[in-house]
């Protein structure tokens, strides 16, 4: 028998070697959190992800407003990818998605003006839906103390030009669970055991502090809402958190720190990996 046939790959051998780079490489979901107006940190994190297997996703948990320059843009780049990436782009709501819709529900009681305004750093969020003339205008009613004026001005525009974002963040859900999973805003009620869907409130949901970290569950749950310097007890920390049991968390500020966590889950090897997993 020649080298040549003793070197060629039989059709077994081909299988098991297309099934091994299957298990190696997997079906990847990706998780990302508070992204909170940082759409260039958020577009760099995206080019280390790919969508191009139909089966791979992407889970946004949440936070994409407030501090940082670009609100709206966020929005829309989101939008955006589940209009190119059907049914592998979950993005689902977080406490200040609430207070965003609030926001514009409250906009005729005058007693929660002042709130809006504090809420609302530096009127990041409403500089990104207004355009400089309307934002220009609201800064004026505000230094003339016209605080009912200015927050009725900012809500009108907002729902005139951008109607559809602000119907598409009604429509966030609170979860997004896999057979060993929960992704989710703030955390869920483990207390509830299997009945967690039904038994956690839903301000839970999207405002919950850690309350159960360092404890076993039945399903990972993965978070964000809390940064993982202040999860970890570790000053200056910036990268993912895992508590050893069954959460993991990835909110790593990314108004302070520049850059947006991207936790990474192969499916079939059931690995986490990301920064400060390695």
């Amino acid at each position: 028998m020649s080298p040549e046939i003793l070197l060629r790959p039989t059709k077994w051998s081909m299988i098991e070697h297309c099934t091994d780079i299957a298990i190696r490489e997997g079906n990847m979901l990706y998780a990302m959190s508070d992204i909170h107006g940082c759409l260039d940190a958020f577009n760099t994190a995206l080019k280390t992800i790919d969508l191009s297997d139909e089966r791979s996703k992407l889970v946004l948990l949440g936070d994409y407003c407030d501090r940082g320059p670009d609100s709206l843009g966020v929005f829309r780049k989101i939008m955006e990818l589940q209009k190119e990436y059907p049914g592998q782009v979950v993005a689902l709501r977080g406490n200040h998605e609430e207070m965003l819709l609030e926001y514009c529900d409250m906009a005729s009681d005058p007693d929660f003006a002042r709130g809006w305004i504090l809420a609302d750093r530096e009127l990041a969020t409403a500089k990104s839906f207004l355009g400089k003339g309307v934002f220009k205008e609201v800064l004026h009613m505000l230094k003339l103390r016209r605080f009912e004026d200015a927050y009725r001005l900012t809500v009108a525009q907002m729902k005139a030009e951008h109607a559809d974002v602000l119907s598409w963040i009604r429509g966030l859900p609170y979860y997004y669970e896999t057979p060993t999973q929960v992704f989710v805003h703030a955390g869920i009620d483990e207390d509830a055991g299997d009945l967690w869907q039904i038994g956690t409130p839903e301000e839970f949901f999207t405002a919950m502090t850690p309350d159960y970290l360092g404890k076993r569950f039945d399903l990972d749950v993965i978070a964000g809402h809390i940064t993982t310097d202040v999860v970890s007890g570790i000053p200056g920390y910036q990268d993912i958190y895992y508590d050893g049991a069954s959460h993991y968390y990835i909110d790593g500020c990314a108004v302070k720190n520049g850059r947006v966590l991207m936790l990474q889950y192969n499916e079939n090897t059931g690995k986490y990996s990301g920064p400060g997993l390695e």
